[in-house]
């Protein structure tokens, strides 16, 4: 991607984990550049990439993120990038699959984009949402709301750095 590019950061964030690292995109970016929430974000047509930011729940993006690139980005040079507690706990079989599953449900939005690249993070299982999760008829569900304390504290110091690293090489 060149670097006189005007880019957009938009992000979706209800504990501030996402928005940590949309930050950290965003001061990595160079040349014109903005950064909004996506609920204060209309019209992207100025843009020439947008990275677009969320936390991943029920092993996807949230409604209001799926909305958003279905109806404004078609066409659009996009980067997807998400915090998710699921990459915070020891991997197993089981993970690696949700993990791939969650990832290519991501992608499966972007479709009728140009999907540059997708960074993804540790994100910190709220409180509410392991409540929540262990009141799930569904096994799995409320196993992963058992691991919550394996997720707190992230993202931490080093996913920030990977964010600008991963930010820094789009840009080369």
């Amino acid at each position: 991607m060149k670097k006189n590019v005007n880019t957009l950061v938009v992000y979706y964030s209800q504990t501030g984990n996402t928005e940590k690292i949309a930050k950290a995109i965003f001061n990595s970016i160079p040349g014109k550049k903005e950064i909004k929430r996506l609920s204060e974000t209309n019209d992207v047509c100025s843009f020439d990439l947008v990275f677009v930011g969320f936390p991943i729940y029920r092993f996807e993006p949230p409604f209001q993120v799926k909305e958003f690139i279905q109806n404004h980005l078609k066409g659009k040079n996009i980067v997807l990038f998400m915090t998710m507690a699921l990459t915070s706990v020891p991997k197993d079989e089981q993970i690696a699959q949700l993990y791939d599953s969650t990832i290519k449900n991501c992608k499966s939005i972007a479709v009728q984009a140009n999907l540059i690249d997708v960074f993804d993070c540790p994100g910190e299982l709220s409180e509410t949402t392991a409540q929540a999760l262990l009141k799930s008829p569904d096994p799995k569900l409320r196993g992963f709301g058992m691991l919550r304390d394996l997720s707190i504290g992230y993202p931490n110091e080093t996913n920030i750095s990977e964010a600008i690293e991963f930010t820094e090489k789009i840009f080369r």
